[in-house]
């Protein structure tokens, strides 16, 4: 299959909260990995792109082709595509990578994964339709949702499959967001390290990038990294007489100069024995929505 032959403009709404909007380019064709074995005669890959396209439209209008600015462009590469016939049913099951360039550098990165269980009354080429109509929605809500980051001067883009350090410990926003016993007796600052560590890491499918923790001052560390900061932790006593318990944190994915992604997060409990098991429940939760984040991370993110 051939890669990139043509594009079509299309304006995607961003962050609609924040009242931005940017232009964004989606490949009118799609290309496949060298893994991937391309369904030549269905020409299923339209169809991703048509209903990308589509839903786009939803929330904002086709831009002018003759702009003169430079907009980002958004490729598509099928890595994986399974066709699995049955007696009676197939399962189709391909991964989609989305790839949002500036000049190009690597903006953006996102792998999108479709499963389908089809009779056999169905012919592998409309069911393929199918699923590439399913890629196309997740893909449009992915572009109007997310806000990406700007790449100038000093900018060489972002680097998916580097490792993102994280330090040893998450670092405090002031001296009073933890209290004694949730720093020392619960070990929260490194206990929540941990548990984000294992939440990535062991995802299923893997993530591209793992997740390393480093005893070193990660304000300063130059590479790929991931800055975490307890902003409030209220978590006194335990039992559901002592009233709910709350965490919040905020975060910074960096690559090399570029802040690529941030996010706040909020989480909740009412249970808890103890005040310790209480603040296990809120790094388990938040550890969780942090990971989920770091598979499709974007600017301003409220978790």
């Amino acid at each position: 299959m051939k890669s990139v032959r043509g594009i079509l403009a299309v304006v995607i709404g961003v962050l609609a909260s924040l009242q931005v909007r940017a232009a964004v380019e989606i490949a009118d064709n799609v290309a496949y990995a060298p893994s991937a074995t391309p369904v030549e005669t269905c020409a299923w890959e339209a169809s991703m792109v048509s209903s990308a396209i589509s839903n786009s439209k939803k929330n904002s209008a086709v831009a002018n082709t003759s702009a003169t600015v430079q907009v980002p462009q958004h490729t598509l590469e099928v890595t994986q595509l399974k066709v699995s016939k049955g007696t009676r049913k197939t399962e189709y099951s391909a991964v989609v990578r989305g790839n949002v360039f500036h000049e190009g550098k690597l903006l953006a990165t996102r792998d999108f994964l479709e499963r389908e269980t089809l009779a056999n009354e169905k012919s592998t080429c409309e069911a393929l339709r199918a699923v590439g109509t399913a890629f196309g929605e997740s893909i449009a809500e992915w572009v109007s949702q997310t806000r990406f980051m700007e790449c100038r001067d000093e900018c060489a883009g972002i680097h998916p499959d580097e490792t993102i350090v994280v330090g040893a410990e998450v670092l405090l926003a002031t001296v009073d967001s933890l209290n004694d016993t949730v720093r020392n007796s619960c070990r929260l600052p490194t206990a929540m390290i941990s548990q984000l560590i294992a939440a990535h890491n062991d995802e299923d499918p893997p993530p591209r990038a793992k997740l390393e923790s480093r005893a070193i001052d990660i304000e300063k560390y130059p590479g790929r990294r991931l800055v975490l900061r307890v902003d409030n932790v209220h978590a006194i006593g335990g039992y559901v007489s002592s009233g709910p318990k709350w965490m919040n944190m905020s975060g910074e994915l960096w690559d090399g100069k570029s802040l690529v992604a941030t996010f706040k997060s909020h989480s909740h409990t009412i249970g808890g024995i103890t005040t310790c098991r209480a603040v296990n429940t809120l790094t388990d939760s938040t550890a969780r929505m942090i990971a989920d984040w770091l598979r499709s991370p974007s600017l301003g993110a409220k978790l």
